[in-house]
């Protein structure tokens, strides 16, 4: 009852103040106010056990339903925001960003949340000096309803990130990034951060009309893991239709700790959980863990630390006449297959990719262990960066950076070395039954120590379909659904699930 006076007294407000505007006052208001009215009383019946609630939990370990159809408006991408968090609408919060606009190098998502023909329509507007994620954040209660959870409509969007948080809103101002304005995304390492006792994630989406394909959405653990957010795509075209974890927060979390404990450097892995008020809050990859001094710099090549170390062992064994066969798919300059034939330096330091059909030599830097960790090959595999130039990345598409991605998405799997077997993005997809296990060619006490793989990326994958890596798109590539936009049929559904 409280809810509908709040929506007659705004109603009565927008009527005295109209001005003869014939779209304050309309169908579309009464509608909403009538929705929410019998929503609230139907959930009041339900908590004294006099009726079934509206919507009816789920067992939290099912996997959620997919949402049915929202309300279409014409050329734009619904996005339906199941709520099964155990916080109230008006505790979820909710704000989209996305990449370059109009020349700015991000946009903010404004969300319009007056009744109408364009509520819960999203706009893409440039980022701007003096601004701040609370300009922009919503909650789920100030959305309109779909025939399941409350849906937002998306515009065209490159590169978005659709950002929840309980609780509290997210506190991204607007900084200075390379001369222009850009968001500065929600730290989930910055303890003096507002941000940082909050649960939050983040969830990939873009809409690109034209694009192929034109919807792409994904869940992602690239940085950190923070709140299990589901996802679906209807009309996929892609390998699935759903990706992302729906387990309760505190339970994936659990597993991540459990799996990074069991491990005999667990004194490094157990530093990727992050803690508040004595329960855990959230994971970090182990490249974000680094760059905030967690995680070991040099952890795949400490041998002072743990008596072996990875990246020598890995690269001695290619030293010639023994060699690492790869074949990679260019598109810079034009499209064509390479295969490719890799030693190192007698002293082991540097790899060097020679073709045999034609392709451009490729060397990636020698080995390093700082001074900073940005100097650190560990850092610059882990955090998915190019071992021809970390600082400076080859072109996308280039032989440089399909030779240094797929090395790096061996690494992580943890099925490097690989003798003579020839490493290639088809070998990958074939092997996913072989990440993440002790490899039976590394020398002395390499198999007993470490593990020498993404103990982060074998933990999540454990649990669901998501990304956990850089370049996951290779090792697992069910996680990035897409498909075709068709009016009144396209939708996502994104559940956010058990948030405590």
């Amino acid at each position: 009852m409280k809810k509908l006076l709040t929506l007659l007294a705004t109603l009565s407000v927008a009527i005295v103040s109209a001005d003869n505007s014939p779209t304050i006052f309309s169908k579309d208001r009464l509608v909403n106010v009538y929705d929410e009215f019998i929503h609230e009383e139907k959930e009041y019946l339900a908590n004294t056990g006099l009726t079934s609630h509206v919507f009816p939990g789920r067992d939290p370990f099912a996997v959620p339903a997919n949402p049915p159809p929202p309300p279409f408006k014409t050329g734009l991408l619904p996005i339906v925001l199941v709520n099964d968090s155990s916080y109230p609408d008006d505790e979820v919060y909710v704000v989209v960003t996305s990449g370059a606009n109009n020349g700015a190098s991000q946009g903010w998502g404004s969300i319009d949340i007056s009744y109408g023909s364009n509520f819960g329509v999203v706009t893409i507007v440039p980022v701007a000096y003096g601004q701040s994620a609370s300009q922009y954040t919503v909650t789920l209660s100030q959305l309109p309803r779909g025939s399941t959870g409350r849906v937002i409509y998306l515009n065209a969007i490159n590169s978005g990130l659709v950002w929840f948080s309980m609780g509290s809103g997210l506190t991204m101002p607007v900084v200075n990034a390379s001369g222009q304005p850009a968001i500065q995304h929600a730290s989930p390492v910055d303890t003096s951060s507002s941000n940082y006792s909050i649960p939050f994630d983040q969830f990939e989406v873009a809409y690109v009309p034209g694009g192929n394909p034109p919807i792409s959405i994904d869940a992602t653990a690239v940085s950190f893991f923070g709140l299990p957010l589901y996802g679906y795509l209807a009309g996929a075209t892609s390998g699935g239709s759903n990706c992302g974890l729906y387990q309760p927060r505190s339970y994936i979390l659990s597993q991540l700790a459990s799996a990074f404990s069991g491990a005999v450097e667990s004194s490094e892995w157990n530093k990727l959980v992050l803690t508040s008020g004595g329960s855990n809050l959230r994971c970090l990859s182990p490249g974000q863990s680094i760059a905030s001094a967690g995680f070991d710099k040099n952890y795949l090549d400490n041998s002072s630390s743990y008596g072996y170390s990875y990246l020598r062992d890995l690269w001695g064994q290619y030293i010639g006449p023994n060699v690492l066969n790869m074949q990679v798919g260019v598109t810079v300059p034009s499209t064509a297959t390479y295969n490719y034939t890799g030693t190192t330096t007698s002293d082991s330091s540097t790899f060097v990719f020679t073709s045999s059909n034609g392709g451009p030599d490729v060397t990636f830097q020698a080995l390093s262990t700082g001074p900073t960790y940005t100097g650190c090959t560990t850092y610059n595999i882990l955090e998915g960066l190019n071992l021809v130039n970390p600082t400076n990345q080859p072109v996308a598409g280039t032989a440089a950076d399909a030779v240094s991605k797929l090395f790096e998405e061996a690494i992580v799997a943890g099925i490097l070395p690989m003798g003579s077997t020839t490493l290639s993005l088809s070998y990958l997809t074939s092997n996913q039954a072989n990440y993440y296990k002790v490899n039976s060619l590394l020398t002395g006490s390499g198999q007993t120590t470490g593990p020498w793989y993404d103990l982060y990326s074998k933990a999540l994958h454990a649990l669901g379909v998501i990304y956990s890596f850089a370049y996951d798109d290779a090792l697992w590539p069910n996680v990035l659904l897409g498909g075709p936009f068709v009016n009144n049929s396209t939708y996502v559904g994104i559940t956010i699930c058990k948030a405590n």
